[in-house]
């Protein structure tokens, strides 16, 4: 049994709502071995958080997976309004965010980032190279008013939002690198890698 009590007052929400266009077809039910690649999300977050909450427009697709789905409070306005509508529906202060073509992550670096929390409204990660990942992240529900007005602006820059957030940019140094699952190649690169082993 995993030890999950570090993310007791925590929710895991998986953004999986985006127009997948570069890689041709609907990321969320790219086939992982014995599963599609929401599942798999879904099946290694419930190892460490006790609430999950999925942001999509298109629940009835995913009325099988019994777990809470969130829709834009207005459709269109890309990943800012997604997170900012889901935040809205958790019940918890912190939330850990992830998008659905993240396939594999280091749980570690996740508790690293949690700790970081109680001084911060958001903490994102920031790559050696200085990429920042705002969609595998800690957010408050602060950050929901600041968010919402960024979206009445017509700001739907995540990063742009944040810059009038309390935000922790934790520096990634040995940790595993984050990858999303953007291209046809990116997806396949990964089965080749899950296969080897």
């Amino acid at each position: 049994m995993v030890d999950n009590s570090l993310f007791e007052t925590c929710t895991a929400i998986i953004l999986a709502g985006g127009s997948a266009k570069r890689m041709g077809e609907d990321k969320r039910f790219l086939k992982v071995k014995n599963e599609n690649l929401l599942e798999r999300q879904v099946r290694v977050l419930k190892k460490y958080f006790p609430k999950i909450i999925i942001s999509a427009n298109d629940p009835e697709k995913l009325e099988y997976l019994n777990l809470p789905v969130v829709k834009d409070e207005n459709e269109g306005k890309g990943p800012l309004e997604g997170l900012t509508s889901v935040l809205s529906a958790s019940t918890t202060e912190h939330n850990f965010v992830i998008a659905v073509d993240i396939p594999q992550f280091d749980i570690e670096l996740v508790k690293k980032m949690q700790t970081h929390l109680p001084h911060s409204s958001a903490v994102i990660p920031v790559c050696v190279d200085g990429k920042q990942e705002p969609l595998f992240a800690f957010y408050d529900r602060a950050c929901i008013p600041i968010f919402r007005e960024a979206l009445n602006n017509d700001e739907r820059a995540i990063h742009r939002a944040l810059k009038r957030c309390p935000v922790y940019y934790y520096p990634m140094q040995g940790e595993t690198p984050i990858k999303n699952l953007n291209h046809q190649e990116d997806y396949e690169s990964f089965i080749d890698g899950i296969n080897s082993h």
